[in-house]
């Protein structure tokens, strides 16, 4: 059943999350003089974040892909969240601005449109899988965020409860699937099959009598594949990409800084021993496979590290107001009544 069958609405427009190689994230800061008055106004917000959006680095085939406001600083007094209604005279602002490639993005946008949807806003991914995966705590002692995808592995680090840097590796699970296609000598579906069913990161512990049955390429004949063999071809591609992960995040300079470890997410992490396995690359850093968690209602079609980043999407959709403040048509009116029952019981409850 898709999402419009479920929620009993045609959906018009998404939140759109992007990742990819091209992928790139910086820290800026921005400033501005506060408004004569008794307080910062929103006015005075929005010109110290546009003054940092003016200090983000853009060359001409790049733009920004997603911001994120990491704190405001009030006439020297830092660690401010929420800054209109205080009493100042100039007002900072940090922003973690992310930026892409032009031409890919547009390019996914377009995949978009032409679906007959229209792009109500862009995410980065791994921030939108790091809402629907971390904890608070986890964000302010300093945490890795490593989303193990098809295509990409997402890096996000937190520190001080707010985003520091985010990254994307052109290398994820539908490697390790390549990998024992070609290997095993069968088809990438039958290879995938093999590693969703039966794969593990790690052989240590598979016993030599355990064995599978797989169909070769040629479609007409099958051969018995010990397990213990399909273990060892996953493991050193699942060691490579937690390796550049771990080089990913110490040129961000912010390894060190990750006392509250790393939470694995997506496809590539539910793979049994995955977590022990990216512990040990990561010098031991406590690891832990993180699902979409604070869900009620109709929670079991989510609740796997599959749809992280897309329950994240829709977080953020929802904390915006996306998906409650577009005006409907009256002959839509109970339709739309139906959607935000359905979302009120998937999203987390304030």
């Amino acid at each position: 059943m898709t999402s419009q069958e479920m929620a009993g609405v045609q959906i018009r427009s998404a939140w759109v999350g992007v990742t990819g190689a091209h992928i790139a994230s910086v820290n800026v800061a921005g400033r501005t003089n506060v408004s004569p008055g008794p307080a910062v106004s929103d006015t005075d917000v929005q010109r110290a974040v546009q003054s940092a959006r003016d200090a983000v680095p853009l060359p001409q085939d790049r733009q920004i892909v997603h911001e994120v406001v990491r704190g405001f600083i009030v006439d020297g007094e830092a660690g401010v969240t929420r800054p209109v209604g205080m009493s100042g005279r100039r007002l900072d602002v940090e922003l973690h601005a992310v930026t892409g490639t032009a031409t890919i993005v547009e390019n996914i946008e377009r995949c978009v449109t032409d679906a007959g949807v229209q792009v109500a806003h862009r995410a980065l991914e791994p921030i939108a899988t790091a809402g629907a995966v971390m904890t608070q705590a986890e964000r302010d002692l300093g945490v890795i965020l490593m989303d193990v995808g098809g295509g990409t592995t997402d890096v996000a680090i937190f520190a001080g409860g707010a985003i520091a840097h985010t990254s994307a590796i052109p290398i994820g699970g539908d490697m390790v699937t390549r990998d024992l296609a070609r290997l095993l000598r069968c088809s990438f579906d039958e290879a995938e099959r093999l590693k969703c069913r039966h794969g593990r990161a790690r052989p240590a512990g598979i016993g030599e009598d355990e064995i599978v049955r797989i169909t070769l390429a040629d479609g007409g004949v099958t051969e018995a594949v010990p397990l213990e063999l399909v273990a060892s071809i996953i493991e050193p591609r699942l060691e490579e990409i937690f390796a550049l992960v771990r080089a990913n995040c110490i040129r961000s300079g912010m390894y060190s800084g990750a006392s509250a470890g790393v939470v694995l997410s997506g496809g590539g992490s539910q793979l049994p021993g995955t977590a022990d396995l990216a512990s040990e690359v990561l010098d031991g850093l406590p690891v832990r496979v993180g699902s979409p968690r604070g869900l009620t209602g109709l929670v079991n079609d989510v609740a796997s590290p599959i749809h992280a980043t897309g329950v994240g999407l829709a977080i953020l959709a929802a904390e915006a107001g996306s998906w409650a403040g577009e005006p409907q048509a009256p002959e839509t009116a109970g339709l739309w009544k139906r959607v935000l029952h359905w979302w009120e019981r998937i999203l987390p409850r304030a």
